[in-house]
């Protein structure tokens, strides 16, 4: 059994949820029938592991899923079986981050909304570092700087892979901007790289100026990912000072989309973004 929840493990769950409520069976029932723990049954609806083919199996046969149903629950279970994803630096992140990794390199589409500091698919190597070093109390000696530094390189080349690009929609609060990480020399550099990512097809830079007032995720950033899948819901996540947190709920997914457009609403267009990144290069 794989342990450790995936993207493709939780498309499984979550298809085979709906053919434990129509079998009338408890999860109890299921592993006694398909002779395998219960935990067993528990982790593969919940996504949290995949069995070994022989007890999923068994399990199917135990939910009474059979036709193109089973057809359909056997393709998902290899899809979820498959290493789609590789994330680098995996023994140093923590398993929230990691599930955000490996989600993040098979989206399709990234929007994000960062109030405080640059987001870190359009940070530079030295603007990394300076975090990085910022931030090296949180980590208790298990990260460094280096680290930190190749980690967000790793990421950031999701933009320029080859096969299908990663789309990144992001919100900056014009704050961000004026906040001298690293001194006004990596700052500026910064600034110039954003101007330079903004120019990418794939790349869409929106700042949001301090003149539009209050608006939602103040209190921190703010990342949803979209899938190439059309039945596959989007993945919310949010950061605060322990880390990444997973939003599970679909409901609260729903509702962090909603306020992450309320926020695109009150942001400038691209280009008047553009500019007013410059105008804030030139006041560093």
């Amino acid at each position: 059994m794989t342990v450790g929840m995936t993207r493709g493990k939780r498309r499984l769950g979550r298809y085979l949820r709906p053919h434990l409520e129509l079998s009338g069976l408890k999860i109890e029932q299921v592993a006694k029938e398909a002779e395998c723990a219960r935990q067993t049954v528990s982790r593969l609806l919940s996504g949290d592991a995949l069995p070994r083919k022989h007890l999923f199996m068994a399990v199917l046969a135990a939910l009474r899923v059979a036709g193109e149903d089973r057809t359909k629950a056997l393709e998902l279970w290899g899809l979820a079986d498959a290493a789609t994803v590789t994330v680098e630096h995996a023994s140093t992140l923590r398993p929230s981050y990691r599930r955000f990794r490996m989600d993040e390199g098979e989206a399709v589409l990234e929007r994000t909304m960062d109030a405080v500091v640059i987001h870190g698919l359009l940070q530079t190597a030295r603007y990394a570092e300076a975090l990085s070093l910022a931030n090296r109390s949180r980590w208790k000696g298990a990260w460094d700087s280096a680290t930190g530094v190749a980690e967000r390189r790793d990421r950031q080349a999701l933009l320029t892979r080859p096969d299908r690009p990663l789309a990144l929609h992001a919100l900056l609060d014009e704050a961000v901007l004026r906040r001298t990480v690293g001194g006004p020399d990596v700052l500026r550099e910064q600034l110039d790289h954003l101007v330079e990512a903004g120019s990418r097809p794939n790349v869409t830079i929106q700042v949001i100026p301090a003149s539009a007032g209050a608006y939602g995720a103040m209190s921190g950033p703010l990342i949803l990912l979209s899938y190439p899948e059309e039945d596959e819901p989007d993945s919310a996540y949010v950061e605060s000072l322990i880390g990444m947190s997973a939003v599970e709920k679909d409901d609260d997914v729903a509702t962090l989309s909603a306020v992450w457009d309320g926020a695109a609403s009150a942001a400038l267009p691209a280009d008047e973004s553009a500019r007013l990144i410059r105008a804030a290069k030139v006041g560093t």
